[in-house]
C-alpha cells in the first residue's frame, strides 16, 4: 500500500492519487473514441463504396486534427495551465460528436471527415495535457509506470469503442450494410458524455503542477552546459519524435484494416466449430469445400480448354484469374493417381473461393452464352458487395458448369462458415484491443522492473516478427500473428513519450505537444497501407507496420546513446 502511495507523492509531500483516477477518466474518453474510429474504414468502403484507399482518409481527417492542433494545444496549457487546456479539449470533443448529427442528413463523405477532424482537435488537447501531467503526478522516476496504468484506462476504451460501433453499423449476416442512418447515434452518446464529464471538471480541483523536479534532476546530474541545450539539439526526443510517428503510422494501419483481414482472410470455419461461437459473430457462406467439386480431372479441363463457345469467355476468364501455377496443374490433368487428385481438389477449392470473394465475375458479353436462373438474375440487379457478391459468383458458377462437374448451392446446407463484420469488430475489440488492455497492464509491472527502452527494443522486435506471420498465407496462425501484434506494441506509445520527454524540465509541455505532433504518422501511412492492399493484397498492405515497428526497435535500441549524448552521463536506471 505504501508503494501505490509513493507512486502519487511528488516532493512536497502531497499525494495526487485522487488527481490522477480524474485524468485517466480522459484516458477512457480518448480510447472509446478512437476504438471507434477503427470501425469506421470498413463501414464508408460499405456505405459510400470507397476503396479502402480512400477509407484511410478516416485517419488521416482524425490524425491531422492531431499534427495542426498540437502545438496550439501545448501554447493553451501554458496560457491556461491544465485544467483549462482539459477544458477546452472536452469542448471541442463536444461539438465534435454533435456534428454527426446533421452530418448524417448531409451524407457526404467530407461531413463525416469534418466531424471526425474537430472531434480530433479536442482530444489532441487531451493527450498534449494528460499524457505529460501523469508523468508530473508523483516521482519522476515513476513516470513512466504512471504513464502506462493511465493507458490502461485508454485500453479500455479501445475495447468499448468497436462494440459500440459494430453494433450500430455492422451486421452480423454476411449482407452489407450500406446506410449511414444510425452512425450519429454512438457519437451523440460521446457527446453527453462529455458535456457531463465538463460539468464535474468545471468544479474539480486539478492542480497546475510543473515539472520542476525533473529540471533540476537535469541540472545536476548533466552539468551547466547541457541544461542549455537547445531542445532540437536533445538527440533522444527528436528521435523519439521520429519513433512516435512511425509506431502511430503502425498502430493506425493495423487497428484500421483489422476488420478487412479478418473477414477477407481469416479460413472458413466448420459447422461445430461455428455453433460454439456467439450468434451474429459467422455466418453461413457460399464457399467451396472439397466434397463440392465433383470431378476435379473433368473440371481442370474444361477451364482449360473449354470447348463449348457459349461458356468459353467464362473459362478464359477464370483460369486466367488462377494464381497456382496453371501449367502444373495442366499436367497434373493428364494423371489419374489419388494424391494428383487430391491436389486438384484442393487447388480448385482455394482458387474459386479466392476469386468468389475478390472479383465480380458478372459481365454482360461474357455470360451471354450461358442461361442464367431467375435467381441469379436477381442478384445481379442488386448490384450486390460483400457476402450477397459471393452468393452471385457462385450462382455463376453452377448455371455455366453442369451438377456433374459442382454441386449446387452448399451454402444453403450451413457446411462452411465465415466470420462476420460485426463478428470481426467483436474479435477486435475483446480479442485485439484485450490483448493490448492486457499488454498494458503487465506492462506496467515489467517496466517496474526492466529498463524502459529494453524493453521496448524486445517488444518491437517481437511485434515485427507478428507481422511476418500476418503477412504469410498460414491461416490461423496469420490471425495468431495479428492478435499478438496487439499485446506486444502496447506500451510502445507511452514508452516513447516518456522516454523522450525525460529530464526536459521546463521544455517538458513543448516537447509533448511536438510528440503529439508526430501522430501524424498515422494521418499518412495508412494510405499507403491502403494502396498496397488495394494493389496487391490485404495480406501485403501490413509490410507497412511491419517496417515502421523495425524502425521504433531502432530508436529504443540506440536510446542510452542518445542520452548520453545529450546530458554527457550514462543512464543509470
Amino acid at each position: 500500500m505504501k508503494q501505490v502511495s509513493n507512486l502519487f507523492r511528488t516532493a512536497d509531500g502531497r499525494n495526487h492519487a485522487v488527481t490522477f483516477m480524474l485524468i485517466c477518466t480522459l484516458f477512457l474518453l480518448w480510447g472509446f473514441c478512437n476504438g471507434l474510429i477503427d470501425t469506421l474504414n470498413k463501414h464508408f468502403q460499405n456505405s459510400l463504396s470507397v476503396s479502402k484507399t480512400q477509407s484511410a482518409l478516416v485517419q488521416m481527417a482524425n490524425y491531422m486534427g492531431y499534427f495542426l492542433m498540437a502545438i496550439p494545444s501545448g501554447l493553451l496549457a501554458r496560457r491556461f495551465g491544465y485544467k483549462g487546456g482539459i477544458m477546452i479539449g472536452l469542448v471541442l470533443i463536444a461539438t465534435g460528436a454533435f456534428w454527426f448529427i446533421p452530418a448524417v442528413h448531409i451524407g457526404t463523405y467530407w461531413a463525416f471527415l469534418t466531424g471526425l477532424f474537430i472531434l480530433a482537435t479536442g482530444l489532441t488537447c487531451l493527450e498534449t495535457i494528460a499524457n505529460p501531467y501523469t508523468t508530473v503526478l508523483g516521482p519522476p522516476e515513476a513516470g513512466a509506470t504512471r504513464i502506462n496504468l493511465a493507458q490502461s484506462c485508454n485500453g479500455i476504451g479501445w475495447i468499448i469503442g468497436p462494440i459500440i460501433g459494430g453494433f450500430f453499423l455492422f451486421s452480423g449476416s454476411g449482407e452489407v450494410n450500406r446506410s449511414n442512418e444510425n452512425l450519429y447515434k454512438p457519437y451523440l452518446m460521446v457527446g453527453i458524455i462529455v458535456t457531463i464529464l465538463i460539468v464535474i471538471f468545471a468544479f474539480s480541483n486539478v492542480p497546475d503542477l510543473q515539472a520542476e523536479d525533473e529540471a533540476k534532476a537535469e541540472g545536476g546530474n548533466g552539468g551547466g552546459a547541457t541544461s542549455g541545450k537547445p531542445l532540437f539539439k536533445r538527440w533522444h526526443f527528436t528521435m523519439a519524435v521520429v519513433a512516435q510517428f512511425l509506431y502511430v503510422a503502425a498502430q493506425t494501419g493495423i487497428f484500421s484494416f483489422f476488420i478487412n483481414y479478418v473477414v477477407s482472410d481469416t479460413p472458413t470455419l466448420s459447422q461445430v466449430a461455428a455453433a460454439k461461437m456467439p450468434a451474429k459473430m459467422t455466418y453461413s457462406a457460399a464457399m467451396f469445400a472439397p466434397e463440392d467439386i465433383k470431378d476435379a480431372k473433368g473440371l481442370y479441363a474444361r477451364l482449360r480448354q473449354d470447348a463449348d463457345a457459349k461458356t468459353q469467355p467464362v473459362s478464359q476468364f477464370l483460369w486466367g484469374k488462377f494464381a497456382t501455377n496453371t501449367q502444373a496443374l495442366a499436367v497434373a490433368v493428364e494423371a489419374d493417381q489419388k494424391t494428383l487428385v487430391r491436389k486438384q481438389v484442393s487447388a480448385l477449392e482455394t482458387e474459386f473461393n479466392r476469386i468468389l470473394q475478390t472479383n465480380t465475375l458478372y459481365e454482360a458479353q461474357r455470360f451471354a452464352g450461358v442461361t442464367l436462373a431467375e435467381e441469379t438474375k436477381k442478384l445481379i440487379a442488386q448490384n450486390p458487395q460483400g457476402e450477397t457478391l459471393a452468393r452471385l459468383n457462385r450462382r455463376l458458377l453452377e448455371d455455366t458448369y453442369p451438377a456433374s462437374l459442382i454441386v449446387r448451392n452448399p451454402y444453403l446446407n450451413a457446411s462452411l462458415f465465415r466470420i462476420s463484420e460485426q463478428g470481426a469488430t467483436l474479435l477486435l475489440s475483446v480479442g485485439g484491443f484485450g490483448l493490448f488492455l492486457l499488454g498494458r497492464f503487465t506492462g506496467s509491472g515489467v517496466l517496474r522492473f526492466c529498463k524502459a527502452h529494453s524493453t521496448l527494443a524486445v517488444y518491437c522486435v517481437l511485434s515485427a516478427a507478428a507481422m511476418v506471420l500476418v503477412i504469410m498465407p498460414w491461416g490461423w496462425l496469420s490471425l495468431a500473428g495479428l492478435f499478438m501484434s496487439f499485446f506486444f506494441m502496447s506500451i510502445m506509445f507511452p514508452t516513447i513519450f516518456a522516454l523522450g520527454i525525460r529530464g526536459l524540465g521546463e521544455h517538458t509541455k513543448l516537447a509533448s505537444s511536438l510528440i503529439v505532433m508526430a501522430i501524424v504518422g498515422g494521418a499518412i501511412m495508412p494510405l499507403w497501407m491502403g494502396w498496397l492492399a488495394d494493389t496487391y493484397s490485404m495480406r501485403v498492405g501490413f509490410l507497412m507496420p511491419m517496417i515502421c515497428f523495425i524502425g521504433v526497435a531502432v530508436y529504443a535500441a540506440f536510446w542510452p546513446k542518445l542520452e548520453m549524448a545529450d546530458t554527457g552521463h550514462a543512464v543509470t536506471d
